[in-house]
């Protein structure tokens, strides 16, 4: 539903299925098995497989950045107005936060942008405005595909493959870079080639916060395993999570997760402090203060 076509490469899901919870024959057991929701076809000037979505529901067009802001419409009391296009922002410690990136991340937290699931083939998109809604706007879509994973995390690498599809910048590592306080990029397996991009609001110190049955089940499988591991060889990733975090580029990219408010960016003299270096955990918000422990 994402995609700006309705339709995917059966491919491209197919890398992908573990990070989605899809079973090894989800073309036969979901795809094909419910016709009056998804469409299977062979593309002519291609002859790939593509998956299409027979109907859209709008009810599952609403994104999970979205359902986070009506919690906080509804328990906090927050003005919509004022966290309506924002995100959850939580910068790694050593990351510098000056006053005028303060500002910056201030004015770009209000920056209006359509949702993933919203068609923009309609729209002139050669205006700077639409060019900047257009760039938060993949910010979303990333946001909105982790969300659907099931450990909030996939490789950038498989994310690349829905680049066109989905209206992506063509150098993604690069762009994700610039929003670390949304995504954190781990460079750990295959010797420091491999990329898994990390949600981050979706984990404390290395652990998910809200860990699934299907991710449970995964972990528990693993460290059977790795009882004996000088037998087996697999990825200690989802048994290692919190030695990961801590080591992987320490001072730079750690993640130590923030609670999250949504008070007002710029409150109090937070503007006007001396810039500083982030020793601790930072309060970070959707358009909340920036401030250091």
């Amino acid at each position: 539903m994402m995609s700006n076509t309705g339709r995917l490469r059966l491919e491209h899901v197919r890398i992908a299925r573990a990070e989605f919870g899809l079973p090894d024959d989800f073309e036969y057991s979901v795809i094909i098995k419910y016709p009056q929701y998804f469409r299977l076809f062979d593309a002519q000037e291609t002859r790939n497989k593509y998956i299409e979505v027979v109907e859209k529901d709008p009810s599952l067009s609403v994104c999970a950045i979205e359902k986070l802001r009506e919690i906080e419409y509804r328990e906090k009391g927050i003005d919509a107005e004022d966290i309506r296009f924002s995100f959850i922002v939580n910068f790694p410690p050593g990351f510098k936060i000056g006053k005028y990136y303060r500002i910056a991340v201030w004015k770009w937290q209000r920056v209006p942008y359509w949702s993933p699931y919203e068609d923009v083939s309609g729209y002139d998109l050669r205006s700077l405005e639409a060019q900047k809604r257009m760039e938060k706007r993949a910010v979303a879509v990333i946001h909105e595909l982790l969300s659907l994973t099931v450990e909030k995390k996939i490789t950038l690498e498989r994310i690349a493959h829905f680049r066109m599809a989905m209206n992506l910048p063509n150098k993604l590592k690069e762009f994700l870079l610039q929003h670390q306080g949304i995504f954190y990029i781990s460079t750990r397996g295959n010797h420091g080639k491999l990329h898994t991009v990390f949600l981050r609001e979706a984990y404390k110190k290395g652990e998910l916060i809200e860990p699934n049955d299907l991710y449970l089940a995964r972990r528990k499988l693993a460290e059977l395993v790795l009882i004996s591991p000088r037998k087996a060889k697999v990825d200690r990733e989802l048994v290692s999570y919190h030695r990961d975090w801590e080591d992987d580029e320490r001072g730079h990219i750690r993640r130590d997760h923030v609670e999250n408010s949504f008070e007002d960016f710029g409150g109090g003299n937070t503007i006007g402090q001396e810039d500083r270096g982030v020793d601790g955990d930072m309060n970070s918000d959707m358009g909340g203060d920036y401030d250091s422990d």
